[in-house]
């Protein structure tokens, strides 16, 4: 037997079109694993090292190597064949230059690894399998839809996103055949079990949630609206006198609005005095009448009103997916919080005007207490392609009241012309106060934080007269730059949905009997609770029940294949390297122990060097095949140190093989039987000669029952097809369907 040495190695290597392989050193890349992950993403790192005469690699900046870059990897074998490695299309998320060493660490990742760095997911969402509530749409939750039908997506050599499921042809009746064989001491590597020293568990318990009504709509078109009131009490901004009895407490002794403005007092002394402050000079020889404000003190005091203030936020779910498109805000209270100068002179004016000695107010109202809009804000989203936010628009309006100046109300010379106090000023006209424009994009290899703000000239005293709309105004740009392998910190705003309501059901999924001793009570069952990873929104009861029983298989074979999965090594095979997809089958043979096994591809890392080819594969236990293995006299595989005896390969290489499989053993049925007893609570009993009945009264009567168990059914799988009763009608118990929903089906008399 000759043994020939698989050096398949790098043939070219293309990074955005350029041919970079007279720089290539090293590249490894790794699949995630199926198991509970419907999203296979692929990750590796590429190292390039620096060579005289060779392309640039120097990347200080990060910036050469483009996020998203294309790497493309072909491979050639030792007859010359070529091809391009099974994950020889991946993109550039990020580098790392060694400066030192001069080599480049380019960090390489698939359309998937992209998509749960960015959420943008459109592609992802068009191949789920499961409906999801719109709030659940994430990548985390359609990788795991993925997962609840038992089903993956990973993206191919090719940059094509492919679904498949996992054990797609395993199933009661038969496995999949192997696409290639690995034989111990031969072709493969390395073997080693997968399972470390934890228990095997004997029962599965799964837990899964069904719609518990009718399933939700996107809310798209919601308002949500939130009023926030507010009263308090405010100081009025103007001076206000009060006249306070010096010779007797007053009778509103703290100042309160009962006693402000009050043109009425009672004479201090003589009971014919006026009670007018103003009044003329008495004539000469009459008597004088006593002052209204004698025995009265003049002063000033602090004013408190009763106010009241209203807060209105909209937020309007019209963007796409029902994500927020507007959020605006209104404000109300009163008008002195706009202008408190404004309404200070004003009260100031009303009291130079009408004030007397005994009505130092003048009797003036006290204004800017009534209500008016004091602003609002609109806050626009515009989102990209992949309902990414993009750009954002802040409008601040204001009431044109606030930008006044007092040159724009007092009387006097104004601008050279004299004018009388203006009481007019208008408190419903608005101008827009500032806005501030945000756009976010990718500039090169950085993301891109782009702010401009524009700010009206009220805010530089203009007053009435000037621009007031601060797209007239002062305009300011900041620009944010980030070039970490991060993308900025910026998603969409909350994505507002309702979320169907869901009732969880369980289900047993007994993997085996008898695997543990009875005693102590404590060793088992050993039961592993998983549950759905998520919700099974389906309309009917049928498409719920296929769901189960798929992920059902999908779990159980999981466990089991795990439990009994090796992770083996292999040097690159053309049948792997021109037709691998993530659950690959093929057959593992210890000649020793004269054992086929039946495996799975999951997880599985790759490594390519200038000069060889390798993989190490998570393989999934199926079974144990009736196969024969054959190994031809030609076999290509590296696991030997000598390889042959140094004479010329032969021109041509047979890969080892199982022939006439007719069967994979993956173990025995287990399933439960609920069976319930019960007994006729009338007993009817006799006397010693059987017929007639014993004497009245109380009686001890021992009684014997004996009962057989049996069970009675056809073991079928989902989706099969049941017979009808010989009228051709639908038997009762099938509910209206012959078509099998779950793992079995109770219909006939399995041990006749």
């Amino acid at each position: 037997m000759a043994y020939i040495a698989n050096k398949t190695r790098v043939a070219s290597l293309q990074i955005g079109g350029v041919d970079y392989t007279s720089a290539f050193k090293e590249w490894v890349a790794s699949d995630s694993s199926a198991y509970k992950n419907g999203c296979i993403q692929t990750t590796g790192n590429l190292t390039l090292g620096s060579y005289s005469g060779g392309p640039l690699i120097e990347d200080y900046d990060r910036d050469n190597f483009k996020r998203g870059t294309q790497v493309i990897l072909e491979l050639v074998e030792p007859g010359g064949a070529q091809y391009r490695h099974p994950r020889g299309l991946l993109y550039v998320v990020s580098t790392s230059y060694q400066i030192e060493s001069e080599q480049l660490v380019v960090e390489l990742g698939c359309r998937l690894t992209m998509m749960a760095l960015t959420e943008e997911i459109d592609d992802l969402v068009a191949l789920v399998p499961v409906t999801l509530d719109i709030a659940q749409t994430t990548f985390s939750n359609c990788s795991a839809a993925f997962a609840s039908m038992g089903q993956y997506i990973y993206q191919d050599n090719t940059g094509a996103l492919q679904t498949g499921t996992f054990f797609q042809g395993d199933g009661y009746s038969g496995v999949t055949p192997g696409d290639w064989v690995s034989v111990l001491g031969v072709t493969t590597v390395s073997a080693n079990p997968l399972q470390g020293g934890g228990a095997i568990p004997d029962e599965i318990s799964l837990s899964y949630q069904v719609p518990s009504g009718g399933l939700s709509e996107d809310n798209k078109g919601l308002i949500e609206t939130t009023e926030t009131d507010s009263y308090y009490f405010t100081n009025y901004p103007a001076t206000v006198y009060v006249r306070k009895n010096s010779d007797a407490t007053p009778s509103n002794p703290n100042g309160t609005i009962g006693n402000i403005g009050n043109t009425s007092t009672v004479p201090a002394s003589s009971p014919n005095s006026s009670p007018c402050g103003n009044s003329p000079a008495a004539p000469e020889g009459a008597t004088v009448p006593a002052s209204c404000n004698e025995g009265y003190e003049l002063t000033n005091q602090a004013l408190f009103l009763p106010a009241f203030r209203r807060e209105v936020n909209k937020s309007y779910y019209d963007g796409p997916g029902g994500q927020i498109s507007l959020r605006s805000t209104f404000v109300r209270g009163p008008a002195i919080e706009a202008n408190a100068q404004y309404y200070a002179d004003k009260f100031a004016y009303c009291r130079n005007t009408w004030a007397t000695r005994c009505n130092p107010n003048g009797s003036c109202p006290f204004e800017g207490m009534d209500e008016i809009e004091l602003g609002h804000t609109e806050t626009l989203n515009y989102y990209g392609n992949a309902n990414e936010l993009v750009r954002t628009v802040q409008d601040v309006y204001s009431p044109t009241l606030s930008a006044a100046q007092p040159s724009d109300w007092r009387s006097g010379i104004a601008n050279g012309a004299p004018q009388d106090f203006n009481q007019n000023l208008s408190t419903t006209e608005m101008f827009r106060s500032s806005r501030i424009d945000t756009e976010y994009y990718q500039e090169g290899n950085a993301n891109v934080q782009k702010a401009t703000t524009f700010t009206s000239l009220a805010s530089r005293g203009v007053g009435l007269g000037g621009k007031l709309d601060a797209l007239e105004g002062i305009k300011t740009v900041t620009i944010r730059r980030s070039s970490t392998n991060t993308t900025v910190d910026v998603t969409p705003d909350i994505i507002n949905s309702s979320t169907t309501d869901t009732t969880e059901k369980a289900t047993q999924i007994v993997l085996f009997t008898g695997r543990y001793k009875a005693q102590p009570e404590e060793v088992g069952p050993y039961i592993l609770e998983e549950q759905v990873p998520v919700p099974l929104l389906f309309d009917n009861q049928s498409e719920i029940n296929s769901a189960v029983a798929s992920y059902e298989n999908y779990i159980t074979r999981f466990v089991k294949g795990d439990a009994f999965g090796l992770q083996i090594a292999e040097a690159m095979r053309p049948e792997v390297a021109t037709g691998w997809f993530p659950g690959m089958p093929f057959r593992y043979s210890d000649p020793k122990k004269g054992k086929v096994l039946a495996f799975r591809m999951d997880a599985t890392s790759w490594g390519v060097s200038p000069t060889e080819s390798a993989f190490v594969t998570n393989g999934m236990w199926i079974g144990y095949s009736n196969g024969t293995i054959t190994i031809p006299d030609n076999v290509l595989g590296n696991s030997k140190p000598n390889m042959g005896s140094g004479g010329s390969p032969p021109s041509d290489v047979v890969p080892p093989s199982v022939d006439n499989e007719s069967s994979v053993d993956s173990g025995s049925f287990a399933w439960n039987v609920d069976v319930f007893i019960g007994t006729n609570s009338n007993i009817v009993v006799y006397g010693n000669d059987g017929v007639l009945p014993p004497p009245m009264g109380d009686e001890t009567v021992e009684t014997q029952q004996t009962f057989t168990v049996f069970a009675a059914g056809a073991i079928v799988a989902p989706g099969d097809l049941l017979a009808t009763t010989s009228g051709g009608s639908i038997p009762l118990d099938l509910a209206g369907s012959l078509i099998v929903a779950d793992a079995t089906v109770v219909n006939a008399d399995l041990f006749s």
